[in-house]
């Protein structure tokens, strides 16, 4: 993935290459930022930071952090 972003890294500063963030078409009008661990979906955004903070939620999770999601009423 030559256009990949990697916003995770390993306590030692290396980038942890599980985590991708790329350009993609993913069933919308316009290229979507696309968040992947280990080739896996994790979801998309319109903006690159929020698709890091996917990637930064899930590897938090992952590690035994506790997530807690805002719930809307529209």
């Amino acid at each position: 993935m030559s256009n990949a972003i990697y916003p995770v890294t390993h306590k030692d500063g290396t980038k942890d290459k599980r985590y991708t963030i790329t350009s993609e078409y993913c069933g919308y009008e316009t290229k979507r930022n696309v968040a992947r661990f280990c080739g896996e979906w994790i979801g998309q955004s319109l903006s690159r930071g929020s698709a890091m903070m996917l990637c930064t939620g899930h590897n938090a999770a992952r590690n035994g952090a506790i997530i807690i999601e805002a719930v809307e009423d529209n």
